[in-house]
């Protein structure tokens, strides 16, 4: 098998992985790919996906969101399907309120360590940077059991059928990568 991370992510990339998310979401869940795609040409660690001889198999969205989205996610008010481009948080923001707005990996590639790689994969760009929480918007009974096993905590039931879940962010690079943030 031919699994790898994708060095550089091209349109069809982000047209692949709305393909993939629909087989598990209603569309009113998932950003167009042109908005996923202007958040990664704007910052690029924004997104992470892999591929298996050519087919995106799994991705995952991570980024700081404004102070103000963060809020409204962790109140469940904000529907991530509206979030843009202008609600991404710049790496100069201190602290950091970071987003997992999205992991996903197709049926026949789970169980096979491809999340822990996506996630390691996902984290090290912002593993140093000061971060506050990371908070998730789960529609799916696997994203609750997700981020059950990640170590989140369940908040409330959003106002469009989600659960919230949040993490203190060290406690979640610790989880993902087995060391705390800064640490070697």
């Amino acid at each position: 098998m031919n699994l790898r991370i994708i060095p550089q992510l091209t349109t069809q990339h982000f047209y692949d992985m709305e393909a993939l998310e629909l087989q598990f979401y209603d569309a009113e869940f998932i950003t167009p790919p042109e908005e996923s795609q202007r958040w990664y040409l704007h910052h690029p660690h924004s997104t992470v996906a892999a591929e298996c001889n050519g087919q995106v198999v799994g991705f995952v969205n991570l980024f700081p969101v404004l102070p103000e989205i963060y809020a409204a996610l962790r109140a469940g008010t904000f529907n991530d399907h509206f979030l843009e481009m202008e609600h991404i948080a710049p790496l100069t923001a201190q602290p950091l309120h970071m987003f997992l707005s999205c992991i996903l990996v197709d049926r026949q590639f789970r169980r096979q360590g491809l999340t822990r790689q996506l996630l390691q994969a996902a984290v090290q760009p912002y593993a140093a940077l000061p971060c506050a929480g990371v908070i998730t918007d789960n529609v799916t009974a696997d994203g609750c059991a997700f981020s059950a096993r990640y170590g989140f905590t369940r908040l409330r039931r959003s106002d469009h059928d989600s659960w919230i879940y949040e993490q203190a962010w060290p406690d979640f690079v610790k989880r993902v990568t087995g060391s705390a943030p800064g640490v070697q």
